[in-house]
């Protein structure tokens, strides 16, 4: 794509963000949430490309749904993320004492317990916050640096410069910071070395030369390993979180029981990398598999598996 293309198809996509914007900071929030969802609609009847990944995923990951309630899924799970773009800009009204009056929080002593048990090891290192494109997953960032200091968010930035400087000032408007995802070990172990909190999504496919194999819903999958890796080497705790939408507007922040480097057992190097990271994504796919119509099934993310079925390690 040349210069000038490239430039102009920006340009198109932040004039379309700039109109949502627009029409969402115009209604209250709950309305805002229905107009995502008539936006989801519209994406689903005219995406069809996207539409297809997306069927093709859930026949891959749950085989066991028939053909119609798979184009349910699918219908639902683009009205979802219609939902989701909605409620992320209508969400940026809300001030720090107001968001919390709309948070539900579950397991929030998980975390506590976590950074509990490295003060009483004497361990020296913070907490990963593990996460997925599940929900409302921009929200459920808020929470943890909120309450106890920001929590530093790894993530890859957006192609259009402009978007990007919008989702940045999002994520940080509670002191939540953000760290680029090329790049990103050093300052994670920074963070983490200071005893903060470090936040992670695992579940896209990562790219051949940067992940490795581990079963995701028994198929074989490219993972990061870096949260394993990083794990393995400071002695962190994983937490993961999860957000949801309620109705009235409000919110759902779940968070479950950490998973401990020593959860790798007698494993050692790869293997200890690899089942640890098996066991994170075992997290995210118990999660998926309650709420299907709310995850990212329109992101390739058994490329290059060839559809046989991983082996599951422990």
């Amino acid at each position: 794509m040349t210069a000038a293309l490239r430039s102009l198809r920006r340009g198109a996509e932040y004039l379309a963000y700039f109109v949502v914007r627009g029409l969402v900071r115009l209604l209250p929030h709950r309305a805002a949430r229905g107009l995502g969802r008539g936006i989801g609609r519209l994406a689903h009847a005219v995406l069809g490309r996207h539409r297809r990944i997306a069927a093709d995923n859930l026949a891959r990951a749950l085989p066991e749904l028939g053909e119609e309630e798979r184009r349910r899924t699918v219908r639902a799970c683009f009205e979802h993320f219609g939902l989701a773009l909605a409620d992320a800009i209508s969400a940026a009204r809300f001030d720090l004492v107001e968001l919390c009056r709309r948070l539900d929080l579950e397991g929030w002593e998980h975390l506590q317990e976590a950074e509990e048990e490295i003060a009483r090891r004497g361990a020296g290192t913070g907490v990963f916050i593990l996460s997925a494109h599940l929900g409302l997953w921009e929200i459920a960032a808020y929470p943890p640096g909120i309450y106890g200091g920001p929590l530093h968010v790894v993530g890859r930035p957006v192609d259009n410069p402009r978007l990007d400087r919008e989702l940045a000032r999002a994520r940080a408007r509670f002191g939540n910071r953000l760290i680029p995802k090329r790049g990103a070990a050093r300052p994670m172990l920074r963070v983490l070395s200071q005893g903060g909190r470090v936040g992670i999504l695992i579940d896209q496919r990562a790219r051949p030369e940067e992940g490795i194999w581990v079963p995701f819903f028994g198929r074989p999958s490219y993972t990061t390993p870096i949260l394993a890796r990083l794990a393995l080497r400071t002695g962190a705790p994983v937490v993961a979180i999860f957000g949801y939408p309620l109705p009235g507007g409000r919110y759902r922040v779940v968070l479950r029981e950490p998973i401990w480097p020593e959860a790798a057992g007698a494993l050692e190097g790869e293997e200890a990398v690899a089942e640890l990271t098996r066991r994170y994504l075992e997290v995210c796919e118990r999660e998926i598999r309650e709420h299907p119509e709310m995850w990212l099934w329109m992101h390739r993310r058994w490329k290059g598996s060839g559809g046989a079925p991983a082996r599951s390690r422990g």
